[in-house]
């Protein structure tokens, strides 16, 4: 730069940057006003670069700072700027706009991560939008600049060019941490997808053990009803054969009583049958005898 005197104001302030010396028969003066907007975000504050916070830093002092070069006609100096202030009317209207979307985008955040993640990378989108418009005002700037004659502009020039070149290096530092932030959550995410992909599997598995044991479970219980009624069938089969037994004692017994009083009438009826033929003997050898002694005599 070839004016020491030359202020910046590329974190947030304004920056007025005076004109070459001119010429002693026609002496004018040129006032720039170039306004700067850093959005207000809870992730730009706390995810900003090193760089552009040391930059910011160093513009605060000098927001209010303005140096004018005063030396003629007064006119010339409000139809000069005429188009200026139409412009910066224009970016004022845009740029509220867009921070008016961005404010209902931050309001409508959810809580999930996934829907978290797509509003924070449109608020992002809306601030890259921002940005874009803030060098397209920037561009314009220097492009009607550089539409006014003589060197005089030079100085302007320079201070566009420079905060073009801030602006253009803060948002290529603030794409790439939230590219990179977007990044490392996309990793997690699908880290985080495969962790549940993975207990999905376990969980089903685990099912699949457990169906397998509630079917041993359920043989077991088949066998142990089977023996069980296997139990049943016998106990009530050895009744029944201990009842046989029991019966055949007591009819055992029965016939055995019978057996024994027949035999004790048998012995009976033998002894009358013995006594009966000692009786018919008896009497055939009585009758026999007579017979004999007349046959005798």
């Amino acid at each position: 730069m070839s004016e020491p005197e030359q202020t910046q104001g590329g974190g947030g302030g304004e920056g007025v940057a005076p004109a070459s010396a001119p010429s002693e028969e026609q002496p004018t003066f040129v006032v720039v006003k170039i306004e700067t907007f850093e959005p207000i975000s809870a992730d730009a504050e706390t995810e900003q670069p090193e760089g552009t916070e040391k930059e910011a830093s160093a513009d605060k002092p000098v927001e209010n700072n303005q140096t004018e070069t005063k030396a003629g006609n007064t006119d010339d100096v409000i139809d000069n700027n005429a188009p200026a202030i139409k412009i910066e009317g224009d970016w004022q209207q845009r740029e509220k706009e867009l921070l008016e979307k961005i404010n209902e985008l931050e309001k409508v955040k959810s809580d999930t991560a996934e829907s978290g993640l797509r509003l924070e990378l449109k608020v992002k989108e809306e601030e890259i939008d921002l940005l874009k418009a803030r060098v397209k005002n920037l561009e314009t700037e220097l492009q009607a600049a550089l539409a006014k004659p003589g060197g005089k502009n030079q100085d302007i020039i320079n201070s566009i060019k420079l905060q073009h070149e801030e602006l253009l290096s803060k948002a290529r530092g603030m794409i790439f941490d939230k590219t990179k932030l977007v990044k490392n959550q996309e990793l997690q995410i699908e880290a985080l997808t495969t962790q549940v992909a993975s207990l999905k599997d376990i969980n089903q598995i685990t099912k699949d053990l457990l169906e397998i044991r509630n079917s041993e479970v359920k043989a077991m219980e088949d066998r142990f009803q089977a023996m069980e009624a296997r139990y049943k069938a016998e106990k009530e089969r050895y009744d029944l054969v201990l009842k046989r037994a029991q019966t055949s004692t007591t009819i055992n017994d029965d016939l055995k009583k019978e057996y024994e009083t027949q035999l004790a009438i048998f012995k009976e009826l033998r002894e009358k049958y013995e006594q009966r033929v000692k009786a018919l003997v008896a009497e055939n050898e009585r009758l026999k005898a007579p017979t004999q002694g007349g046959s005798s005599t």
